[in-house]
């Protein structure tokens, strides 16, 4: 169901730039930052998904400046040599990033679910440790899926198109000769099918 990044260390052995980091050991670092300049303990609840998620209830019980956090929060993470931007989610309309990035930025946003503050990684860098991998990001080694058909009536070929999962109900309906499910927002993969 999802493609995945190469390990750093493989990387490295081909010169290619790339590292790992620890999201505990960057959530503490953001929290004592923000500890200094103010005065609050644990501010960010956790970092997940490359989204840090801040304490909300606790900063606004305490007075606290969060929109002085976020800032600090943002600048922070841009400082990083491995984040290639970071910006506050719900102004994801504001970011300037290329379109295909800012679409599934946007896609994967959910107000009630989705961090406060998002952050993205430089292409061969990633949340884990050096010796293995993993993947949720948006770059083509980590989103791309091969997606393989075989089978009596499945015309042989490739295509290099971009293809979606959403993409794979519609054609099973096609191949089957029945009627696509009523929720398909995808399209037939015509390629298999002709």
């Amino acid at each position: 169901d999802h493609g995945v990044a190469h390990t750093p260390g493989f990387l490295a052995e081909h010169n290619i730039p790339a590292g790992s980091f620890a999201a505990l050991g960057l959530a503490a670092e953001l929290n004592g930052r923000i500890d200094e300049v103010f005065g609050t303990k644990k501010a960010v609840s956790s970092l997940q998904n490359y989204q840090v998620y801040l304490d909300i209830t606790g900063l606004e019980k305490q007075g606290k400046d969060i929109p002085g956090i976020k800032r600090l929060i943002i600048k922070l993470l841009n400082e990083k040599d491995f984040i290639a931007n970071a910006f506050e989610t719900k102004l994801i309309s504001e970011e300037t990033l290329p379109a295909f990035l800012k679409e599934i930025v946007s896609n994967g946003y959910n107000d009630k679910r989705s961090g406060d503050i998002q952050f993205l990684p430089k292409p061969g860098y990633f949340d884990g440790g050096t010796r293995g991998t993993t993947h949720g990001l948006w770059n083509p080694y980590d989103a791309h899926i091969p997606l393989v058909f075989m089978g009596h009536g499945i015309k042989h070929g490739k295509t290099n198109r971009e293809i979606y999962m959403t993409d794979i109900a519609p054609t099973l309906a096609a191949l089957l000769q029945i009627q696509m499910p009523s929720g398909s927002v995808g399209k037939v993969i015509s390629e298999i099918i002709n």
